[in-house]
């Protein structure tokens, strides 16, 4: 079985040289979509315009060349990565492999996920230290896109992609790639603040405010307290206090001049009360001792206490 592998390897390797001339026909791309936990999906998709280099073609969708080299070889480079990086619990799985043909064109696709493809730290995501093992581009030149999450942004690259959209940077070949690159830092982007989290970040502005709200409240209080206990000082009696002590101005007047004592009819009319008027002013006159009233018949004499 193992003599079986060498010749098989040996066959290849000899298709792989009679080839190298007609290699640049095909169209090759390399894609590596990054997830967020800094593990990797690699698509190495090989394009041929039907009827063109064939053999290579058939060479490349041998499932026999695809598990004994092309897995071998990703295999071997993923180690010597793992060694260089120190990051020990990088490997690599699922490969699978499919050809297929598309119209004019007939495709090979390689396919393995590597998990610590890329080093993660905080919110950040670097990729870049992989490169530093020369190899990982094992079919030369083409097309390299390298995917990137959603929720991140690209905080620097080199060297500069020749393309960038839909969170792809893309190289249309590798031949400006030093050993190291391309090298990316991608940063998580910072997700919209809700409520709470607004309250927390401005805390201390939010409680000063609250605070010049409540002293201006407090301030303002007293000071439409004081201006209306200052108008009621400077405020003149109500009407009907005024009004009261006029008529009882005008009796006692009334009653001076004459001499002391007048009927409550005469005080009435002399005054221009009405009968019920002039009773019950003078009903509280006489509460207050200001006056005094004696029946003589059918009227009432009133009579001032206090002559002076």
């Amino acid at each position: 079985m193992k003599s079986l592998r060498v010749f098989f390897l040996l066959f290849f390797f000899v298709i792989f040289v009679s080839c190298e001339t007609v290699w640049g026909v095909s169209q090759l791309e390399y894609r590596i979509e990054v997830h967020a936990d800094g593990s990797a999906t690699w698509v190495i998709e090989h394009r041929f315009l039907k009827g063109e280099n064939e053999p290579l073609f058939a060479q490349l969708s041998n499932p026999t060349y695809f598990s004994d080299v092309f897995v071998e070889n990703i295999k071997s480079l993923v180690n010597a990565t793992r060694e260089k990086t120190r990051r020990m619990n990088m490997t690599v799985e699922n490969f699978v492999m499919t050809a297929s043909v598309l119209g004019s064109y007939s495709l090979v696709r390689y396919q393995f996920d590597w998990k610590e493809f890329a080093e993660t730290e905080d919110t950040r995501i670097k990729i870049g230290d992989v490169f530093s093992v020369e190899g990982l581009f094992l079919y030369g030149e083409g097309t390299v896109k390298i995917v990137y999450p959603s929720e991140y942004i690209v905080d620097s690259v080199s060297p500069s992609p020749h393309a960038e959209s839909n969170q792809t940077l893309t190289w249309y070949g590798i031949e400006d790639f030093e050993l190291g690159e391309p090298k990316i830092v991608l940063g998580q982007e910072k997700a919209a603040s809700g409520f709470i989290d607004i309250i927390k970040e401005n805390a201390l502005m939010i409680g000063s405010l609250i605070a010049l709200v409540g002293v201006s409240s407090v301030g303002l209080y007293y000071f439409k307290l004081r201006k209306r206990e200052m108008i009621s000082a400077k405020a003149p009696l109500p009407p009907s206090v005024l009004t009261i002590e006029d008529d009882e101005e005008k009796v006692v007047n009334l009653l001076r001049a004459a001499g002391g004592s007048l009927y409550q009819s005469t005080i009435a009319d002399q005054c221009g009360f009405s009968r019920a008027k002039a009773s019950k002013l003078l009903a509280a006159m006489e509460k207050r001792s200001k006056i005094r009233r004696v029946e003589k018949g059918r009227e009432k004499v009133v009579t001032l206490i206090d002559k002076s």
